[in-house]
């Protein structure tokens, strides 16, 4: 007869399980740095310059540095003491002549009869000396430029390990239930103990 029974229970258990994956991250969209040099016009412009220099008409008409005023009253003394020796020379011949009948009053008379020589002069006697240098422009042009400079595209990859979990829902048991009655000891001590008599098994 069995007087035990054994009921056992297993335990209850969800299992999550995540597969290993490798993950790949794509740059579809290429990216570039940009530099930019604006264009530039420069232009270098030099006026016109005109010169007048009226110094040789200036002088002309008398007026004059100290340099050439030293230089004119030098030739012009030079000029008066020629023309001074020349007249005694002239004299001195004249009055070598007093022999032929020439009085040294015919000789004064004569130089005193003697016009002054005249020149007409147009003052001032030149004009003005003009010089001139043609105004001129310089111009450079820069046209600017563009430099792309391009990101190069990669390709970054990632490798997620898989992994298991266990939950556990429900224990796991053992119940044991008795199905025999009370055990007395000695079997007297049994309130149902018949005495069996003697002969009986």
């Amino acid at each position: 007869m069995q007087l035990l029974q054994i009921t056992v229970k297993p335990a209850k258990y969800e299992l999550e399980i995540e597969n290993a994956r490798l993950e790949q991250k794509h740059d579809y969209i290429p990216t570039a740095e940009v530099e930019r040099e604006p264009l530039k016009l420069r232009i270098d412009t030099e006026q016109t310059s005109v010169r007048i220099d009226t110094y040789e008409a200036r002088k002309s008409l008398g007026i004059m540095n100290a340099g050439d005023q030293l230089r004119m009253h030098a030739e012009r003394g030079r000029d008066a003491a020629m023309q001074q020796m020349r007249a005694n020379v002239e004299e001195g011949a004249q009055m070598a002549q007093i022999e032929d009948g020439v009085t040294i009053g015919q000789i004064i008379n004569q130089k005193m009869l003697e016009q002054p020589s005249s020149v007409t002069v147009f003052l001032p006697s030149t004009g003005a000396e003009i010089s001139w240098d043609p105004g001129q422009i310089d111009m450079s042009f820069n046209a600017g430029k563009l430099e792309y400079q391009w990101n190069k595209m990669e390709n970054s990859m990632q490798y997620i390990p898989g992994s298991v979990r266990v939950k556990i829902i429900e224990r796991p048991t053992v119940e044991i239930e008795y199905l025999g009655g009370p055990m007395y000891i000695p079997p007297s001590a049994d309130p149902e103990y018949e005495e069996k008599e003697a002969g009986q098994l």
